[in-house]
């Protein structure tokens, strides 16, 4: 059985801070050592508690770096599609590509998830048969996909909601059912 001392954790504590502590099975801290996480604020956990946070931690970041991978895709490519169409809807779709990739996956703001009522990307068949079908289909599978990640990610809500509005924003131009002015605005 080992026990830890205080002098052994401030060593470790000063090459790289730490919050939480592992005590193994056959570990025990002495007095000093118990002392200094309580002073820091720094969690103990058991073990087995480790090895859990640890594969919910690596499995919450691989899911979301596979749905961010996949809505970059998506957003790319409805920006090419849109190239030969409309060169300024391209450019808004790859501003909000830019803007997702470097806010998903850092520390959200959000405190609260928003329930907030977000208009449903419909489409006619009169659009999907359209010069612009492919595009707007691409559109409704991004809007799709931002509403996964909503659902597992809520702490990322008000910028998802942003986005959702944005792709909504986009498909009524690209339907005539608003202007780019309107448009521009939102973005």
């Amino acid at each position: 059985m080992h026990f830890v001392t205080e002098h052994e954790l401030r060593t470790t504590y000063q090459k790289e801070a730490f919050t939480q502590f592992c005590l193994k099975n056959q570990v025990r801290l002495t007095p000093g050592a118990k002392q200094f996480l309580l002073d820091k604020k720094i969690r103990i956990v058991s073990e087995a508690e480790w090895k859990e946070n640890t594969e919910a931690a690596k499995q919450s970041l691989t899911s979301l770096n596979g749905y961010k991978e996949v809505l970059s895709s998506e957003l790319l490519e409805a920006a090419l599609i849109a190239m030969k169409q409309q060169l300024s809807v391209s450019q808004k779709i790859i501003d909000l590509e830019k803007i997702l990739m470097l806010s998903l996956g850092k520390d959200s703001s959000d405190s609260e998830p928003i329930l907030k009522e977000i208009e449903e990307f419909r489409l006619e068949a009169v659009h999907i048969f359209s010069e612009q079908g492919l595009l707007l289909i691409k559109l409704k599978k991004v809007y799709g996909i931002i509403h996964l990640i909503q659902v597992d990610y809520p702490q990322y809500s008000q910028l998802l909601i942003k986005a959702s509005q944005t792709i909504i924003e986009l498909k009524k131009q690209l339907v005539g059912e608003t202007d780019e002015k309107t448009i521009n605005e939102s973005v």
